[in-house]
């Protein structure tokens, strides 16, 4: 488990007591810090924060500001963290507290400062990183049990993330979306080996049991906290604009962006690569398919993106090449 020692990102910066608060201000801009740890006598007074200045100062009466002293603004005990606590704690602490800027202290001595904002970026920035190990090793499984398929969700992702770009989505939007992407058919873990791995097309019934693999993934995938509506997008990465799509027969209006974009991709993947009821049909066949079908199945602004990265020269649009980038 990380510790306090981690985060400090903060230099310490201290001031006396006894300065005023233009003093402060002044000071907090020559240092380029946010936060001064206020002394008094040797002994740790408070902490003052640009946030302070925006709530603790009367700006109607600016012409004081010289001769109020900053020990004046200063109320409560100062909390610490210890440098050996664990950051996950101390986050939830100075939450807790409301507070924003906290000394870390160790054996006694205070030894720099940490923020909130840098705790909680660094703690979205960790969890990221942790759902995204979890969330391949998820895909790993689908393409375990499925040879033909291996490599589909990623390649999937890869498309779909360069469309997004394409489309000028934002970052957050993009993670989000390879996020779901990777992970787009992780319902198929419930349906049967067999039926996957069928080489010649299936019954009615078999396809039946196969469409029920995105009501399964967003029941997977529904109770974990992502920052992004990843069971939403799961579900709905079959659905088609008109209402023909399934599970849920949603229209346009009722489909999320990424979900629409993954449609796209994830067809596109398929035409382009061997299935074991059918060769690769080709791009041509592909471009046919998802033009034609374009505001009556797949969202027109990501056809028109998908159209612009498939044309880009050296993008990867088959498992065969050797000398293409890959999605």
């Amino acid at each position: 488990m990380k510790t306090i020692a981690d985060y400090i990102t903060k230099p310490l910066t201290s001031i006396d007591g006894e300065k005023s608060v233009l003093d402060a201000i002044m000071f907090m801009k020559e240092k380029s810090v946010s936060s001064l740890l206020v002394m008094e006598k040797n002994n740790t007074a408070g902490i003052f924060t640009e946030r302070d200045i925006l709530n603790k100062i009367d700006f109607r009466k600016i012409d004081k500001l010289p001769s109020i002293k900053i020990k004046s603004l200063m109320s409560g005990d100062v909390k610490t963290a210890s440098v050996d606590e664990s950051y996950i704690n101390i986050m939830e602490s100075m939450q807790t507290n409301k507070i924003r800027h906290m000394p870390v202290v160790k054996k006694g001595t205070i030894i720099g400062m940490i923020s909130l904002r840098d705790l909680l970026d660094h703690y979205y920035e960790n969890l990221e990183d942790v759902l995204e190990e979890t969330v391949a090793a998820l895909s790993s499984a689908v393409e375990k049990r499925d040879p033909y398929t291996a490599g589909h969700q990623e390649r999937v992702a890869q498309l779909a993330c360069a469309i997004a770009k394409e489309m000028h989505l934002t970052e957050k939007q993009i993670s989000g979306l390879r996020m779901a992407a990777i992970i787009h058919d992780i319902g198929k873990l419930y349906i049967p080996t067999e039926i996957l791995t069928k080489p010649v097309k299936l019954t009615d019934a078999e396809f039946n049991l196969i469409k029920i693999h995105s009501q399964i993934g967003y029941d997977i995938l529904k109770g974990i906290e992502f920052p992004w509506p990843v069971a939403d997008i799961v579900i709905q990465h079959h659905e088609r604009l008109n209402g023909s799509g399934y599970p849920r027969g949603l229209t346009a209006k009722d489909i999320l962006l990424e979900a629409k974009i993954i449609a796209v991709a994830d067809v596109v993947e398929a035409m382009v690569n061997d299935r074991p009821y059918r060769p690769m049909l080709g791009m041509d066949k592909t471009l046919k398919e998802i033009q034609g079908k374009k505001n009556s199945h797949y969202d027109a602004l990501a056809v028109d993106a998908c159209v612009k990265v498939l044309k880009k020269k050296n993008f990867l649009v088959s498992k065969a090449g050797n000398n293409q980038e890959r999605f």
